[in-house]
């Protein structure tokens, strides 16, 4: 077995065309699979896409699903399983032809999390990313990671104003923390509490579908 294949990540897919011209990846939370972003991936509704849901290489720490960090603050923390099995990932959807502009990251809680900390270090800018309920836990050494193409990789915060697990005031730091490298980014906070509600799916189609004239259309808020 190669080094490329130890690295891979065991994934499920769904295609809403025959042709996708778009690939989205699809990042589950803390004690997920690689099944549980199917449902998101059906309410949203692109049209031409293809979906990628990846599962995270840890068995999480209760006996059931997985996590994308393991360990803990004190002891440390594992993530070069991630890190390795997500840059397999995205080398393999450019080796089936896909452009970077083409390819999305979006993510719910831990899966929101690890979204940003991807796309921030890449070499390259992508279409874009849309954290769900996400935070950024060390957002010092994200600061100095982070490469000068990804700043133009368009950023979709969203929040729940009820979440309880994750406050929505991780967001609106992110939200800052994005403004201030520069990116086009928005953030959207609902009624909601920690899940994806149905009613912020057309605001994702529509992020997706056309990012530039998603910002055409929405305006940068202002977080206090």
């Amino acid at each position: 077995m190669t080094a490329a294949a130890n690295n891979k990540l065991i994934t499920s897919t769904y295609c809403s065309s025959k042709q996708p011209t778009k690939i989205i990846i699809g990042l589950h939370g803390w004690t997920g699979n690689e099944h549980m972003f199917e449902p998101v991936a059906k309410m949203i509704k692109i049209d031409d896409a293809k979906w990628v849901f990846p599962r995270a290489p840890y068995a999480s720490d209760t006996g059931k699903g997985y996590t994308w960090f393991s360990g803990n603050d004190e002891k440390g923390w594992e993530i070069e399983k991630t890190w390795l099995g997500m840059d397999q990932l995205l080398n393999d959807i450019q080796s089936e032809g896909f452009n970077l502009k083409d390819i999305y990251l979006i993510g719910f809680s831990q899966g929101a999390s690890l979204s940003m900390e991807i796309a921030l270090r890449l070499p390259y800018s992508i279409g874009g990313i849309i954290p769900i309920a996400g935070f950024i836990k060390f957002m010092d050494i994200l600061g100095k990671e982070a490469t000068e193409e990804s700043k133009e990789t368009p950023i979709l915060l969203l929040h729940g104003n009820q979440d309880e697990i994750i406050h929505v005031s991780a967001s609106q730091k992110a939200y800052k923390f994005f403004q201030q490298r520069g990116h086009m980014v928005y953030l959207e906070c609902y009624d909601a509490a920690h899940k994806i509600p149905q009613h912020i799916a057309p605001l994702i189609n529509d992020f997706i579908s056309d990012s530039i004239r998603f910002f055409k259309l929405n305006s940068p808020i202002t977080v206090e």
